[in-house]
């Protein structure tokens, strides 16, 4: 069933009928009195395509529409979403803005936008940082209004989980205050815990402080929807994979997919690293080498950064809604073993290169401990988990993985495998059948059982499970 969203952008995301739903209501109420919804959820789960899919109905119905997104965490840019979104409307509108304002709110948010700001002789209002900080606000809330005077004004922001101090405060002021026009302001936001504040905001309803605002928790989509996005006629083992890596979210889903063919960087369109700081992208990177869970020590170790940096960068990767406590305030993990394949593979190589040393370094000594006989203990750390495996195959598809494998644990058992041995193992660590394995590398199982007897005897092992431990242990630094 299609909704008038869908109708006027010719498609729809796929299993998110309920929010087009939601989104059409809300902007179809916002004409007789402003409105606000808002979107929740984790990185990559479809947000930001539901607001796209309101700002094309919205241009369809005559709305004016402004949209901003919040850029890095922390930004020094004072109401940083709000000037990305209004900017070029007033730059639009012209002079006649300041007009309709009047001289003391022209002047104090020439101060703010560039766009107001340009031409003008004399010098710009306070700084964002004065005191004036209440009356800056209170100009802001009256030039959104204006902007909604002609058409009705819809005004997206984006990644407001990054927002700064003072976009926060305006927004608060627009829950208590809001303005008296035809306006609808859509929030998206990742659940981490720099969105707090916009939480507590919701609660607000409950007091009647604040205009009719509708939330959604934009959920993971289930398998039946998901695997809808995935093309026809792909290898039936593939794709259990890819839908399993992706737990659900759209984005990690379309990233996996293109993995073999495209390489994932820091710019790629369907997951995005660029708002991370270098300190929190070396930090992801370190992670990701060590596999789940990590301590904060031994990432500083692989990243080759002073400790409390790298406590600053995993604070900006749980901002970020990327990595979580593990359970215990030493350990972390990321949210989906898939992020940490898709940051590996976005790694500089030769940083990569030797990282993985370090990397092989610091578990080794992390998980063993010598003995006054000579021998070793293994110590009671958690089990890491390797790269997901949609990606490692991936990978194996693509390059030889035993070329620059660094010496240390796993490694170098690993390093003795043939490239199709190496992919044997691997399917079989994720408990693959031989029937399955042969289907996916289109061998015969009987080849498949010579494979297998040849990494048993390799590896020095007798077991299926020996060999899935192996893979573990040095797998994830392939």
């Amino acid at each position: 069933m299609e909704t008038a969203l869908s109708q006027a952008t010719g498609s729809a995301p796929v299993g998110r009928h309920k929010e087009l739903l939601v989104l059409e209501e809300s902007l179809r109420l916002a004409r007789t009195s402003a409105r606000i919804v808002s979107l929740a959820g984790e990185p990559w789960v479809g947000k930001s395509r539901l607001l796209a899919e309101l700002i094309a109905a919205a241009h369809d119905g005559g709305w004016t529409v402004a949209a901003g997104r919040a850029g890095r965490l922390g930004g020094p840019v004072p109401f940083e979403v709000f000037v990305d979104a209004l900017d070029d409307q007033l730059a639009r509108i012209g002079p006649d803005l300041a007009e309709r304002l009047g001289p003391g709110e022209a002047d104090r948010l020439a101060g703010v936008f560039p766009a107001l700001a340009a031409g003008r002789q004399e010098p710009s209002g306070p700084a964002p940082s004065d005191p004036d900080a209440y009356w800056l606000i209170r100009a802001m809330r009256a030039l959104i209004g204006r902007a909604a005077e002609a058409n009705g004004l819809l005004l997206v922001l984006d990644d407001v989980h990054r927002a700064d101090p003072l976009s926060l405060q305006l927004l608060d002021h627009l829950v208590r205050h809001p303005p008296q026009a035809p306006v609808l302001i859509a929030l998206a936001y990742r659940d981490s815990p720099t969105a707090r504040h916009l939480s507590s905001l919701r609660t607000l309803r409950a007091h009647g402080a604040t205009p009719s605002w509708r939330h959604l928790d934009v959920a993971p989509l289930p398998e039946r929807d998901a695997a809808a996005l995935l093309p026809p006629g792909l290898d039936p083992i593939r794709r259990q994979l890819l839908l399993r890596d992706a737990a659900g979210v759209p984005g990690l889903l379309h990233a996996l997919r293109d993995a073999g063919r495209l390489p994932v960087n820091p710019d790629a369109a369907s997951v995005d690293f660029r708002a991370l700081s270098p300190v929190a992208w070396r930090t992801a990177c370190a992670a990701a080498l060590l596999g789940d869970p990590f301590t904060p020590g031994t990432v500083a170790e692989v990243a080759e950064l002073p400790l409390e940096r790298v406590l600053g960068g995993l604070d900006d990767l749980q901002s970020e809604g990327l990595i979580r406590p593990d359970g215990h305030l030493r350990r972390f993990r990321f949210r989906h073993p898939a992020v940490a394949g898709l940051v590996l593979r976005a790694t500089d190589a030769g940083w990569r290169y030797g990282a993985q040393g370090r990397a092989l370094r610091a578990t080794a000594q992390g998980s063993t401990q010598g003995t006054a006989q000579g021998s070793t203990r293994v110590t009671a750390t958690p089990a890491r988990k390797p790269m997901p495996l949609s990606a490692m195959t991936d990978a194996m598809d693509a390059e030889d993985l035993t070329a620059d494998l660094p010496d240390g644990p796993g490694a170098v058992e690993l390093a003795s495998l043939s490239r199709r041995e190496v992919q044997v193992a691997v399917l079989v660590s994720a408990g693959f059948t031989n029937q399955q394995i042969a289907g996916r590398m289109q061998l015969s199982p009987k080849t498949v059982e010579t494979y297998l007897s040849r990494i048993f005897k390799k590896l020095g092992v007798v077991s299926r499970t020996q060999v899935a431990h192996l893979v573990g242990r040095g797998g994830r630094h392939l």
